[in-house]
Parts: structure tokens; C-alpha cells; sequence
């Protein structure tokens, strides 16, 4: 909808497989490449791990009790 009203060749899904099955997961990953293939960028923001395959970079966070939230790196 984005692209289609600006032009705007960015892409967000949060949280995109809420809800949804093993299959249906899996299903929604293959998918989103395809319909996001015009796009210059992509971001998919998850707690479910199904996209990191079809991603360039990952970004990490982490939840530290005692000092916020951290960027997880490799």
C-alpha cells in the first residue's frame, strides 16, 4: 500500500506471523520476497525466527532486567 500511494519503495511487516501455524509461518516467509520484490528496502520486525533466511542483516535485541534492552552481537 505504501509503494502503491508514494512510491516509496520501503516494505514493514510487524510482527507479521502472530497467530499463525507452523505452516502458515513458513508459508508467509516464501511469500514476502515475492510480493516485496520491487522493494528497496524490507523490514520485518519478529520475534519468530522464519524470515532469517531470506534477510541481508539482522539486527538483535535483548532484554537485560537490569540495564534495558541491548543490541545482541555476533
Amino acid at each position: 500500500l505504501l509503494k502503491q500511494l508514494s512510491g516509496a519503495g520501503i516494505g514493514f511487516f510487524d510482527e507479521p506471523t502472530t497467530n499463525l501455524d507452523t505452516e502458515r509461518r513458513g508459508s508467509l516467509s516464501r511469500i514476502i520476497p515475492q510480493v516485496t520484490a520491487n522493494f528497496d528496502q524490507l523490514f520485518v520486525i519478529s520475534h519468530d525466527d522464519s524470515f532469517d533466511s531470506m534477510t541481508e542483516n539482522i539486527v538483535q535485541l535483548k532484554k537485560d532486567t537490569g540495564e534495558g534492552t541491548k543490541l545482541v552481537t555476533g
